[in-house]
C-alpha cells in the first residue's frame, strides 16, 4: 500500500480515536476508562486484522491503525500507575489480558471471514 491515503486515513482515524478514548475515560473514571479501551480495542483490531487483512488495506489503515491505534493507550495506563505499587501487577495483567483479546479476536474475525464466503484466515484451525 503506497501513496498518501494510508497516510491520511490514520491521521484522521487517529484523531476519532485518541477523541472516543478521552470521553470514554472521563465518563467511566479515568482508571476504568483506560483499561476499558485498552482492552476492548486489542479484542477490536484482532477481529478486524482477522477480517480485512490482505482485503480491506484502506479500512484497515483507518479503523485498525488510525482508530484503534488512537483509542488504546499503554502510555496512559503506565502514568496512571506511577508513583504506585499497583504498577508492579497491573502492566503484566494488562499486557497479558491485551494479548489473550487480541488472540481471541482473531479467532472470531477468522470465523467471521469464513461466514463471508471466503476460506477462513490460515484454513481449518489457524488464523495465519
Amino acid at each position: 500500500m503506497s501513496g498518501w491515503r494510508p497516510w491520511v486515513l490514520v491521521g484522521l482515524g487517529g484523531a476519532v480515536g485518541a477523541v472516543a478514548r478521552v470521553l470514554l475515560a472521563e465518563a467511566w473514571g479515568t482508571e476504568a476508562g483506560v483499561l476499558a479501551v485498552n482492552l476492548a480495542g486489542a479484542l477490536a483490531l484482532g477481529v478486524l486484522d482477522a477480517v480485512w487483512r490482505g482485503r480491506r488495506p484502506l479500512a484497515l489503515a483507518f479503523w485498525g491503525t488510525g482508530v484503534l491505534g488512537g483509542f488504546t493507550t499503554v502510555s496512559a495506563w503506565a502514568v496512571l500507575m506511577a508513583g504506585s505499587w499497583a504498577w508492579f501487577w497491573s502492566g503484566p495483567v494488562l499486557l497479558a489480558a491485551g494479548v489473550l483479546l487480541a488472540a481471541l479476536g482473531l479467532q472470531v474475525g477468522a470465523v467471521l471471514r469464513g461466514r463471508g464466503g471466503d476460506p477462513a484466515v490460515g484454513g481449518a484451525g489457524g488464523v495465519r
